[in-house]
């Protein structure tokens, strides 16, 4: 335990020299997404969601899990208020998320950089952000009040049925998906293990600064293929990257748990 608690307030320290450092982009929009999905692909019926942001700014936008937003702020909160003295454990209720990815794209740099967590590390690779090849289909229905039409397109080794709206004439979407002519309400591929949901959309007036991609931080740098395979080795034998001691019960527990994670939403990592 003592260690964790060291561990912690190191994080707290860095996540408010972070928060200094960096500087932020105005977003013009809060988009909320709700993603259902089968994290393991032997039981594709057990189901999971998480929800998700996305900020979207002039040139630059940011998709992020919601509960790692909280978690984030939470803790930078709590940096900015540290004065050195003992952590209660049993007071810091932070929420848990299971996607530790944040997607950021840089219009003006025509690049994707995506960061991820493994373990106690974080890993960056970035990829020039490349257009989508969509099949615009007459089909047409509302969804949440929204009138959509209906698209396909495929993209790391899944194809996808998207429904987007010209009501709302901003051609984004959740994840890496983009380049319709209205916002993406839905998406899902055509197997229905990710299946992401509009569920909110806010216009914010530039009141809203959202911090960039942060890139003096200690990354580890990578290509996706490279951290796909990290993830997987992580997967295959989790516990040799948790830096703190584990008794017998929860050494098993863990690796049941990260077993079920063998479905990842990109299949093919080139």
């Amino acid at each position: 335990m003592k260690k964790l608690i060291i561990l912690l307030v190191l994080s707290f320290a860095n996540f408010q020299a972070e928060s200094q450092n960096n500087n932020t982009f105005t977003a013009n929009y809060e988009v909320t997404y709700r993603l259902e999905y089968s994290p393991d692909s032997t039981d594709i019926k057990d189901k999971s969601t998480e929800d998700f942001y996305l900020f979207i700014g002039d040139e630059k936008s940011k998709f992020i899990s919601v509960n790692k937003w909280v978690r984030d702020s939470m803790i930078v909160k709590m940096a900015k208020n540290f004065n050195g003295s003992h952590i209660n454990m049993s007071k810091i209720k932070t929420p848990k998320t299971k996607f530790y990815e944040i997607i950021f794209k840089d219009y003006e740099n025509n690049q994707i950089k995506v960061s991820d967590r493994i373990g106690g590390d974080v890993f960056l690779y970035s990829e020039n952000i490349s257009p989508y090849i969509w099949q615009v289909n007459k089909d047409k229905k509302v969804i949440n009040d929204f009138k959509v039409q209906k698209a396909v397109t495929e993209f790391a080794g899944r194809k996808y049925v998207a429904w987007f709206t010209e009501e709302i004439p901003i051609p984004q979407g959740p994840y890496k998906f983009e380049g319709l002519p209205g916002l993406i309400v839905q998406i899902s591929d055509l197997e229905n293990h990710y299946n992401f949901q509009l569920i909110s959309f806010m216009e914010l007036k530039g009141e809203k600064e959202i911090i960039n991609f942060d890139n003096n931080k200690n990354y580890i740098k990578t290509t996706k293929k490279q951290l796909h395979q990290t993830k997987q080795d992580f997967f295959d034998d989790p516990i040799s990257r948790i830096p703190f001691d584990l008794t017998p019960q929860d050494k098993r527990r863990i690796k049941e748990k990260y077993k079920k994670q063998n479905n990842p939403i990109e299949l093919d990592q080139k």
